[in-house]
This record gives structure tokens, sequence and C-alpha cells, in this order.
């Protein structure tokens, strides 16, 4: 009996390396919300130089995990049945969706606005700044990267609090599917 308890828990979870792409995921974007938040408040030199930098690593590395999860989810990450039925299903599947695309325009934005501003990292390498890189340009492509950045944390809440709410409330499972840990069965 133990045995299929083990079994049909094993089967309500995902794989490690989808909890892992997950977890690293949300990591990141506090991360990056959190230093693009307070990169403006440091004096210009070095050290905001160095924060800005790592902002824009950690930016290119989101895109790399987004990536990834985009391609282990549609060859081989673990397909579950859906914790909701109905409109709940289809608003769990929105979200999620809504993630992904805010996270790669994040991204794009990102992108966009280092090379606008013609940004150097580290010594490595610098982003050739475009003629084209007007300050209306270089601003607007700045807010949209930024105002996107606000929106993924309070679409990511939104989505935390649900999964908290199924722990809690609701006392399913959805949460626990998600979590890492050892996986049994």
């Amino acid at each position: 009996m133990a045995s299929t308890a083990s079994t049909a828990t094993h089967e309500l979870t995902y794989d490690r390396f989808t909890i892992l792409l997950h977890w690293l995921t949300a990591i990141l974007v506090v991360t990056l919300w959190a230093l693009g938040q307070s990169i403006g408040f440091f004096p210009e030199g070095p050290f905001r130089k160095g924060l800005l930098g790592v902002h824009i690593l950690l930016g290119i590395m989101v895109g790399a995990v987004i990536l990834a999860r985009i391609g282990w989810r549609l060859s081989h990450g673990r397909r579950l049945p859906p914790a909701d039925q109905g409109a709940l299903e289809w608003v769990a599947k929105g979200a999620h969706l809504g993630l992904y695309l805010l996270l790669v325009l994040t991204v794009a934005f990102g992108l966009g606005r280092a090379w606008v501003h013609g940004v150097e990292v580290f010594h490595w390498f610098t982003f050739p700044r475009p003629a084209f890189a007007t300050r209306a340009v270089t601003h607007t492509i700045s807010e949209v990267h930024g105002d996107l950045g606000d929106i993924i944390v309070i679409v990511a809440g939104l989505h935390a609090a649900a999964a908290l709410f199924h722990h809690y409330g609701m006392r399913d499972s959805v949460l626990r599917r998600m979590l890492p840990g050892k996986r049994r069965g």
C-alpha cells in the first residue's frame, strides 16, 4: 500500500530538471528586479557599472534558462494532469504562458536597452551603440524594460499566492508538485 502512495506522489511531481529550472528562474527574477530597483541609488562609477554588468549577465542567464525551459517542456518535461478544471485550468495556463512571454520580452528589451546605451560589461564585451539610439529611443526602451520587470514581479507574486492558496486553502498537492526535494518511487 505504501508503494502505491509513494508512486502516486512521484507521479504528481515534476521532474528534477523542470523543478530546477522553475526555481532558478524565480531566484533570478527576484535578484534581477532587486538589482534593477537599486542600481540607480549608487553614484556613477565602477561599483554601479559592476552592478549593471551583473544585472546584464544575469538577464542573459534568464534568457538561456527560459529557452531551456521551453525546449525541455516541449520535448522531455514531465506532463502532469491539470490541477484544476474549467476556468481555473485556463487561468493557470494563461498565467504560465503570460509569464513565459513576459520573461522573453523583458530579456529582449533588456538586451535592447544595453545595446542602445552602448553598455560595456566588465571589459569583456561592449554592446555597440547604434546610430538610431536617440535619447527618446533609449528612454522608451529603458522604460518598457523596467515596466515589464515590474509586471513580471506582480504576475509571479500572484502565481506564488495562487500556489500558497492551493496548499493552505484548498489543501491540495499543487505546490508540492514543484517543490524540490527527494523524489520517491
